[in-house]
């Protein structure tokens, strides 16, 4: 996975190793991660890079776990582009069947494997 993000409080962009640094300094910064207990009662992310840079940083990962039939609220689907989807089980689903190289179907229920990410400092 490639990353150089875009910051949305200010604008700025940022690398994985930017993320990881702040992680070391500052702690957790937003909102905890959406975590969506699948149907076979795993666990898969919504925001893997957050997960990986604060493991990688030394600090604890804030997340809230959704159940897979806990419906979103219309300000989330707004929020996040999944007007197609209804629950969160809906959302992942589609995000796994997303991905290239045909990972929803070798991965149905998402990765078990850390991802890779690439793009470090600019």
């Amino acid at each position: 996975m490639s990353f150089n993000k875009i910051d949305r409080a200010s604008g700025s962009s940022y690398t994985y190793d930017d993320l990881v640094q702040s992680m070391r300094t500052k702690g957790w910064q937003g909102d905890p991660v959406d975590v969506v207990k699948m149907k076979d009662g795993m666990l898969t992310s919504m925001d893997n890079t957050r997960i990986a840079a604060a493991r990688e940083a030394g600090i604890d990962v804030q997340a809230k776990v959704r159940g897979y039939n806990d419906p979103l609220t219309p300000e989330i689907q707004q929020a996040r582009g999944w007007q197609n989807y209804n629950t969160w089980g809906e959302a992942i689903t589609g995000r796994i069947n997303k991905q290239s190289g045909g990972f929803g179907t070798s991965n149905p229920q998402g990765a078990t494997q850390p991802p890779r990410i690439t793009g470090g400092k600019r």
